[in-house]
């Protein structure tokens, strides 16, 4: 399935962190987490991956403070066989909500070159098992309807669409309903108050493989 021509941001949740799917990396791959300078890493990743936003230096600070310290247990990079960096992704805090619910997956990616290789789905499962070892109840995550890709990988981890108005309804409609709603319909997933739970961010700025 191609991009879409329309790219709007939507948002995606799962209610808890049970059965998660489980993929670890392929052969001479490697996780670590953050570590001092790795602020260089982020953003190169970023910039090559992501074709929608404009990454500048500013916005890891931006996105994640200035206290590097909760990035410790909560920020990995996939590195290759050479052991460079070549992905990264945050099991992050959420925003202007209680501290254990939901977490929220944030700024996943895979450099265009290392895609299609498993990287993403090992990611993602490190990063929900690391939002349940820290006790967080749910996860939430920002994407858009052009990332027809992480769509269907969040999709295949449980993760449904949380419908906030009329634009987003409208994406997801053009979704094959069993890779993003499976069982259940657009009207069931509509919340009388998501925000109360979910509140909006500044960005949706994942990408993803």
């Amino acid at each position: 399935m191609a991009d879409l021509k329309e790219n709007v941001g939507v948002k995606m949740v799962r209610k808890d962190l049970e059965n998660l799917p489980q993929f670890a990396l392929p052969f001479g791959y490697s996780f670590r987490a953050y570590r001092d300078g790795d602020e260089e890493h982020w953003l190169r990743i970023q910039r090559a991956a992501d074709r929608f936003n404009k990454i500048t230096p500013a916005w890891f600070d931006q996105e994640f403070g200035p206290d590097r310290g909760p990035l410790a247990e909560r920020q990995f990079y996939i590195l290759n066989p050479r052991r460079t960096p070549v992905g990264t992704g945050t099991a992050w805090l959420s925003d202007d909500c209680p501290e254990h619910w939901p977490g929220k997956i944030h700024w996943l990616a895979i450099l265009p070159e290392y895609q299609g290789r498993g990287l993403g789905k090992a990611l993602l499962t490190l990063l929900c098992n690391r939002l349940r070892e820290l006790a967080h109840h749910g996860a939430y995550l920002l994407t858009s309807s052009a990332r027809v890709i992480a769509i269907r990988l969040y999709s295949s981890f449980g993760f449904l669409p949380l419908i906030r108005n009329a634009d987003e309804a409208s994406a997801w409609k053009e979704f094959p309903l069993p890779l993003v709603l499976q069982s259940e319909s657009l009207s069931s997933l509509l919340a009388p108050d998501p925000e109360r739970y979910f509140p909006n961010s500044r960005k949706n700025v994942e990408a993803f493989s």
